[in-house]
């Protein structure tokens, strides 16, 4: 079930006219960027304290028989992936994490976002292959994020509209 809510602020439309003409719409690109970055660096903190990190990244990666093993260059967690800041329909946006067709030097540790069952493969001669159980660590950050960008935002929209209304006129 599905619900839509409409609401319509006597006055803001004024207040939206009067930044759009004082402030262009560079300045507020820049701002809302700001405020994404901000929002990424805060979330890839939050993952950076929870994801799990071996005490020895050598012995990280698979291992097989008869072959060299492929060692990242790092811990995952010392690697979060964090793309630039994108603009969208009016929309601002970042990324961050690995993608599923990731395949660099940390590409399993999308594997506890989303878990991997016990199975078995032959690349590996048929050998199982480890449950990775599901942490969800991006799926969980995505709410303290959400907070954390909407207060950073609502106070540096607050200096914006300071600075054109003045802080007597609001």
């Amino acid at each position: 079930m599905a619900s839509s809510i409409f609401m319509d602020f006597e006055g803001f439309a004024d207040v939206q006219k009067k930044l759009l003409e004082e402030t262009s719409e560079a300045e507020l690109k820049k701002l809302n960027k700001k405020i994404v970055k901000a929002g990424q660096d805060y979330g890839g903190t939050i993952i950076e304290r929870n994801m799990p990190k071996s005490m020895d990244p050598e012995k990280s990666g698979p291992q097989r028989s008869g072959k060299v093993r492929r060692v990242p260059r790092g811990h995952a967690v010392d690697n979060i992936p964090i793309d630039n800041v994108k603009y969208s329909n009016g929309q601002t946006f970042g990324f961050i994490g690995w993608r599923p067709s990731d395949n660099e030097d940390n590409f399993y540790a999308k594997f506890f976002e989303e878990g991997v069952d016990e199975h078995s493969t032959p690349y590996n001669y048929n050998r199982k292959v480890p449950r990775i159980p599901k942490l969800g660590l991006f799926n969980k950050a995505n709410k303290e994020v959400a907070t954390f960008i909407n207060e950073i935002g609502l106070a540096e929209y607050s200096k914006k509209l300071e600075e054109v209304f003045g802080s007597d006129n609001q």
